[in-house]
């Protein structure tokens, strides 16, 4: 019985075995509070809380046959085909915007019928994949992004932000970010990235002020609730603020969190999923800090610094720069989309529409981790493919 156990776990968990092992407790974890933060839903019928609890296990299994398959898989292969991948996601973010399902305010979503999803995770996915094979073939060489090499990235960087932002501001800024982030690592020169980092931003700000798109008065408005929030000197002043519709989910999260921080409430024990209109996505973080207090509250951030350097360990022993390259975007897209969505919680930022990676409730989010992983767990297979030349050698 151990020697299946252990072939099985050799022949289907391929990859970094730590890991495994974060995002089985973190995937585990959300299973666990999503049955609790998704209480309200349960209100509506015996059979509603059945369902729910097979959907969840049915999605968080199949996400674990995906990063199980895609970890087997030679990630260059799965890479090769990313700008037309890239190209594609920006066809369905446009077939969203026209013709898609409208959710919170805006049209994410395409809906088959049997399954919906929203493009713009596959574009953040694609855009990642697309950039890293551009860096990786300049590594050794500055000079070799001439002109036309930093127009492609801009395009690219620049349509796929535009197009999110349309409908999904939160999620465009993270693209960006992560592009940054491996424009770095890619050894762009700085006055480039500026460039980038300017016109983008121009285009930004130009969505918002002119209004283009669906969610340009939404981000006016919790910008400035924002900071209102945070300058307002005196008492009357945040008084005042506190009567405003943007603040509502935040000032519930407030309270969630200050009624079980300290003195944790248990499992299932919540009061304000009730209240909290995305507490098993959104806010699940207050969730979290309600239930099981500050001990779980900071276990979850340790967890994915976890998980950040695992990721990020990839580029010291992967001999192929694009591996490193990919990784390194890969890991930094899912740790700072849930600090996002832990800072949203307690009020450090602005109220944004972005879930926890493997801990909120969520089937288009959880598969598209779930290939991010798969492509971290391919890439850390280098050490053990070198490993294996090195004594075939020998």
């Amino acid at each position: 019985m151990e020697a299946r156990i252990t072939n099985f776990i050799k022949t289907r968990l391929a990859g970094d075995y730590q890991i495994w092992f974060i995002v089985f407790l973190l995937n585990i974890f959300g299973l666990l509070i999503q049955f609790s933060a998704k209480g309200k839903m349960f209100m509506g019928g015996p059979m509603v809380p059945i369902f729910n609890i097979a959907k969840s296990i049915f999605l968080l299994a199949g996400s674990f046959a995906i990063m199980s398959w895609i970890s087997r898989q030679n990630y260059l292969r799965v890479t090769k085909y990313s700008n037309i991948f890239l190209i594609f996601s920006w066809i369905l973010i446009l077939v969203a915007f026209f013709f898609g399902e409208n959710k919170g305010g805006a049209s994410r979503w395409i809906d088959l019928g049997f399954i919906s999803f929203m493009p713009s995770d596959m574009a953040k996915l694609c855009l990642t994949m697309s950039l890293a094979k551009i860096f990786s073939t300049r590594q050794a060489d500055q000079s070799a992004y001439n002109f036309g090499v930093i127009l492609v990235i801009l395009i690219q960087v620049g349509i796929t932000c535009f197009l999110v932002m349309l409908s999904n501001f939160s999620t465009a800024i993270l693209i960006f970010l992560t592009s940054i982030v491996l424009m770095i690592f890619g050894r762009v020169p700085f006055k480039s990235i500026f460039l980038i980092v300017g016109i983008v931003g121009f285009i930004a700000g130009s969505v918002v002020t002119l209004g283009i798109g669906q969610r340009a008065a939404t981000v006016k408005a919790r910008l400035a609730t924002y900071a209102q929030r945070t300058l307002s000197s005196n008492k009357n002043g945040l008084k005042n603020l506190e009567d405003k519709d943007e603040n509502y989910q935040l000032k519930r999260s407030w309270y969630a969190i200050a009624t079980g921080a300290l003195i944790p409430k248990g499992p299932g024990n919540s009061q304000y999923r009730f209240i909290l209109s995305q507490a098993e996505s959104d806010f699940v973080y207050a969730i979290i800090l309600e239930e099981y207090g500050l001990i779980m509250g900071l276990a979850i951030p340790l967890l994915f610094l976890w998980f950040m350097w695992r990721g990020s360990s990839v580029i010291r022993y992967s001999g192929k720069p694009l591996g490193g390259l990919l990784s390194a975007g890969l890991t930094f897209s899912i740790v700072i989309q849930a600090f996002i969505n832990m800072l949203v919680a307690v009020g450090a930022g602005p109220v944004t529409g972005q879930p926890m990676p493997m801990i909120s409730a969520g089937g288009t989010s959880l598969v598209f981790t779930a290939l991010s992983i798969g492509l971290i767990l391919s890439i850390s297979r280098d050490k053990e493919m070198e490993t294996k030349d090195l004594k075939s050698v020998i």
